[in-house]
């Protein structure tokens, strides 16, 4: 089961991709992964999360500061 951060991330990074009408497949080629890693991510009852350097990389990619994927505040 997912952390509620690791929860809280993959809800954003689920909102940046359906934002930009991004497909699944797209976005995994845009990370240089799987589609069913970034299928994972977005299943909030995935295991499978972001670490810092997909953050980092997703960043990137969407054009958006880190803290837009992160919470502004910890979370319990």
């Amino acid at each position: 089961m997912k952390s509620a951060i690791e929860l809280y991330v993959s809800q954003k990074v689920k909102e940046h991709r359906l934002a930009r009408k991004w497909s699944l497949r797209y976005l995994a080629d845009c990370l240089n992964v799987s589609h069913t890693f970034v299928k994972d991510i977005e299943n909030l009852e995935s295991d499978t999360s972001c670490n810092l350097d997909h953050i980092n990389a997703l960043a990137k990619i969407f054009e958006c500061k880190i803290y837009d994927l992160l919470p502004p505040y910890p979370l319990d």
